[in-house]
């Protein structure tokens, strides 16, 4: 369990910015796809979930610069 979590303190940062590229690139997909179909009003709840992850990843970067200036 130890080498698992170590890995993942190591390449926190890759992981979290690799995530936030991957919800970045389905908001646009959702956002080029009402602009087609002219539908924000049925649509606008898709934002919602992508903005969310792309938050818990910012605050995963956080944690773990803050964990690498501690160790």
């Amino acid at each position: 369990m130890q080498k698992v979590l170590a890995f993942l303190n190591k390449y926190a940062l890759v992981f979290n910015l690799v995530s936030i590229v991957f919800w970045l690139y389905i908001i646009y997909v959702n956002y080029v796809q009402i602009q087609l179909d002219n539908s924000f009003e049925e649509r606008k709840n898709f934002f919602i979930i992508p903005i969310v992850f792309i938050v818990l990843s910012l605050f995963n970067i956080y944690l773990a610069e803050k964990r690498k200036k501690r160790n």
